[in-house]
């Protein structure tokens, strides 16, 4: 057990005795005043508390008049900060800077409230005697932004303020410096991936049923964020940075506050977020940010209930009784009691602490039944998930894996298919009530009587999932439908590259490609049977120039395409598919490709290769499975519980 833990404890007690029995120690008798107001503390006196709060309380009369004599000294200097800042508008901040050693480095700031967190951040910089650009300040759960003023970010007189810097050897210091550019760095390479990809195939957004999510092009920009930046905050938390850990995680929740979606309702990720953040409190020894810590483990467990249902009823409905999710409860519940410690609610916290005790030894893995699993060929992470949701009963935990990675293969293999289809169409479900999401089921019923994929989609997208009304689209509006998915389709690079590489132009290529819908057979097929010596069919060269006007008419008035061009276009392409090439003048090949597109072509292959190592650079560490939050040791958990049960006598 720390001394500084030990130290704490003994505040806390002294602090509800004091408060309990309405003793002031800043005030006579404690307090002797002379002459001018001069102030000194009355040592009789305080003696005297001291051998009646130590008797009462178990602790030693030095300890306790130590401790008493720290409190008197606290709080005059808390009414002469008062003071001072009534009469000045100078306000005293207490500044706390954890350190990697598990200590903190305490001391006191005067600064006026009008000025800006860069000032305040100069003045700390000074103080630890390093470049203010390399620190991060965190007061009430938030990162205090160097531009806008204390005032403007409710910093006042007696606020405490943790700096996030590193401790001050020549390898830290190394370190230290690199921590604010590593997460700004993070958070630019972050946006540029979610900028420049489609967002769904970078981090995708998936349901607890691994159901592909689909949001307005905003929100989902601002949620991929918060996503992002809490997956990277995770690694630096395994990687024992907590101070970077702590900022990517507060970065990462500034993002989620700016989705609106009540998505945040129903996904575990927010919970998760606010249970990380306070548990990098924690291992930051900076609980002093209590109120924070309070309010997001509130969040936390609302969260959870919403999430998975009152003891955890939600998540067994979905993933049965073996969930593991019971794991995160087990942090909960700790950070719950740690909290009531705190808080002095002392019988809260040993209630708490044995429900933690009870939930530990439910989860305890046999290393007999470790090792058993593991000879099978599991990975570890996979059987300690299995193990724990099967009581260490190592048969259902290697039918647990099995069912657990099936049900992954089909959710994986069903929003794949989802957001091929969705592209193949170009529907967007993230526009809002005018295009709801499709039901897939809906469109094998319509497969099934007959109808192609594509078309069936776009019926179903018309008539808003009503199958009757895709029915009556099919069989009435037939012609118009195909018009629209030949308009609407969006051509796959790589497949039309691949076409190029076979000799054909990149017009023609885009042009098979939209007509099959992206299906490289077929689009081989039809250019083999319209394409020869270098010239088009007539059908095809009518689809070339119907597209060309539809490309003219979308830069002009932005994708609106004409009932009559649709009609064109969808009989170019029925033409087409009926002639043999002709000996038409006019004629497409691969020397017709101009060297701007040549120029295009290379521009995106080089920023493509430029993004994926990027990707492969920022993703390395953030690449877990989806259970992977689920695996946690609990050493450090079990620690923490027999640390505090000694400081509540519970041993």
């Amino acid at each position: 057990m720390s001394s500084e833990l030990q130290h704490e404890n003994h505040l806390i007690q002294l602090r509800a005795k004091l408060n309990e029995r309405k003793i002031k120690l800043w005030e006579v008798p404690y307090m002797q005043v002379e002459g001018d107001e001069q102030r000194h503390s009355n040592g009789d006196e305080m003696l005297r508390l001291a051998e009646q709060f130590g008797a009462e309380l178990g602790i030693a009369t030095e300890l306790c008049l130590q401790t008493l004599t720290a409190l008197q000294r606290n709080a005059l200097d808390k009414l002469q900060s008062k003071d001072e800042f009534q009469r000045t508008g100078l306000a005293t901040v207490r500044v706390r800077a954890p350190t990697q050693t598990g200590s903190n480095r305490e001391f006191e700031l005067k600064v006026q409230v009008t000025e800006t967190g860069g000032q305040l951040c100069e003045l700390i910089g000074q103080r630890l005697s390093l470049d203010a650009r390399k620190i991060k300040l965190v007061c009430s759960g938030k990162i205090i932004n160097g531009v806008r003023t204390l005032q403007e970010q409710k910093v006042s007189n007696g606020a405490t303020v943790m700096a996030l810097v590193m401790a001050c050897s020549e390898e830290e210091a190394k370190r230290e410096c690199s921590t604010y550019d590593r997460v700004h760095k993070i958070r630019s390479d972050a946006e540029m991936l979610i900028n420049e990809n489609d967002s769904s195939n970078f981090l995708s957004i998936e349901d607890q049923s691994g159901n592909a999510i689909f949001l307005p092009k905003n929100e989902k920009q601002a949620l991929l964020m918060g996503l992002t930046l809490y997956e990277k905050g995770k690694a630096a938390m395994k990687a024992d940075s907590c101070e970077e850990a702590l900022l990517l995680l507060l970065e990462a929740d500034h993002d989620f506050r700016h989705c609106n979606s009540q998505l945040l309702n129903v996904v575990d990720n927010y919970a998760l977020l606010n249970l990380d953040i306070v548990w990098c409190y924690l291992r930051l020894k900076n609980l002093n940010q209590l109120p924070d810590a309070e309010e997001r483990l509130k969040v936390c467990e609302l969260k959870f209930q919403q999430s998975y249902g009152k003891n955890m009823a939600r998540v067994a409905a979905i993933r049965g009784e073996q969930s593991n999710e019971k794991i995160l409860l087990v942090r909960l519940h700790l950070l719950k009691a740690v909290l009531y410690f705190h808080q002095n609610k002392r019988d809260d916290a040993r209630t708490m602490f044995r429900v933690v005790e009870t939930e530990l030894l439910k989860l305890r893995i046999d290393d007999d039944c470790l090792s058993r699993l593991m000879e099978c060929g599991y990975g570890m992470k996979e059987c300690r998930i299995a193990l724990r949701a099967c009581s260490n009963d190592v048969e259902a935990a290697i039918e647990f894996i099995h069912s657990q990675r099936e049900t992954r293969r089909v959710n994986e293999r069903r929003s794949e298919r989802e957001r091929q289809l969705y592209r193949t169409i170009g529907h967007d479900a993230a526009e809002g009530a005018d295009t709801p999401r499709l039901k897939l089921e809906l469109v094998d019923q319509l497969m099934e009587m007959g109808y192609p994929e594509e078309l069936a989609a776009l019926a179903l997208k018309r008539s808003a999932n009503d199958i009757n009304g895709a029915l009556n689209e099919l069989e009435r509006n037939g012609e118009a439908l195909q018009a629209e998915l030949l308009r609407t389709v969006l051509v796959d690079e790589e497949l039309q590259a691949k076409l190029e590489a076979l000799g054909f132009g990149g017009q023609v290529a885009q042009v098979a490609l939209k007509l099959m819908a992206n299906d490289y057979d077929r689009a081989t097929n039809y250019l083999l049977t319209n394409v020869q010596n270098g010239r088009c069919s007539e059908g095809l060269q009518r689809a070339i120039d119907v597209l060309e006007r539809q490309g003219s008419s979308s830069s002009s008035r932005k994708g609106s395409v004409s009932e009559g061009t649709d009609q064109q276009l969808a009989a170019a392409a029925a033409a087409a598919s009926d002639q043999q090439p002709s000996t038409s003048k006019r004629t497409t090949s691969t020397s017709s490709d101009t060297s701007a597109d040549e120029a295009k072509r290379q521009e995106r292959k080089r920023k493509k290769e430029m993004l994926d190592l990027l990707f492969k650079s920022f993703s390395q560490d953030i690449r877990t499975t989806a259970d992977a939050h689920l695996d946690l040791p609990l050493d450090e958990e079990m620690s923490l519980l027999e640390q505090y049960k000694k400081l509540l006598g519970m041993e």
